[in-house]
């Protein structure tokens, strides 16, 4: 993904054009993240999610919409050989769980809400009901994508869980290790990522697919 990040870059060719529906609806200009910046916040969430355990194999839940923060979080984990996994966080918790439950994840990367269908959904509740119901789970790293986090004056708001992160802060790193990390190798059928198709009962049922 990083081969030509430079020629990409000396160019003037983003790395990525993101639209939400407020942007569309009102016609906002896109969020464009570029080349570097996204090399270097991979590099910067692959150490500290490094740091905290994750190892190849490892499964990470997502609960994050169609955002660059997303794209960040799924290259670093996928960098260390991790198992990706995500739901939108326009779902509730007990659909969020029949999926997650299967898989055992290490570690959960989550939004305090989303804006869909014209409206802020805060999911800080729901964010600490799946921290409960997954004992699997030993980090979180939150993302203050409504702005519900950084403005809380009431700690629990976050403090719902005893280990976890703000995202911002895991990906601000831009030191020497975050220059010359570099992906782990992998066999070519190390497993990617995971989604889900309804088995014979009606739940969902996990599918692996391999780099």
């Amino acid at each position: 993904v990083f081969r030509h990040v430079e020629a990409a870059h000396a160019a003037g060719l983003p790395a990525i054009v993101s639209h939400d529906e407020r942007s569309l609806a009102g016609g906002q200009a896109a969020r464009q993240m570029d080349w570097p910046t996204l090399r270097q916040q991979v590099a910067s969430l692959a150490l500290h999610l490094k740091a905290q355990g994750l190892q190849p194999g490892d499964r990470v839940a997502a609960y994050l919409p169609n955002i660059p923060e997303t794209m960040v979080a799924f290259l670093a984990v996928a960098s260390l050989g991790g198992v990706w996994s995500i739901c939108a966080p326009d779902m509730g918790t007990n659909a969020v769980l029949d999926r997650f439950k299967q898989i055992a994840p290490k570690m959960l990367i989550a939004c305090d809400g989303v804006h869909y269908g014209g409206r802020d959904l805060d999911r800080r509740a729901v964010v600490a009901e799946l921290v409960a119901a997954l004992p699997s789970v030993t980090h979180v790293v939150l993302h203050d994508n409504l702005g519900l986090l950084s403005s809380a004056i009431d700690p629990s708001a976050i403090d719902f869980v005893a280990n976890y992160s703000i995202f911002t802060g895991a990906t601000a790193k831009n030191d020497a290790k975050t220059q010359a990390f570099e992906p782990v190798w992998l066999p070519f059928d190390h497993p990617l990522w995971i989604v889900y198709s309804s088995g014979t009962t009606g739940l969902p049922k996990p599918i692996v697919h391999g780099h």
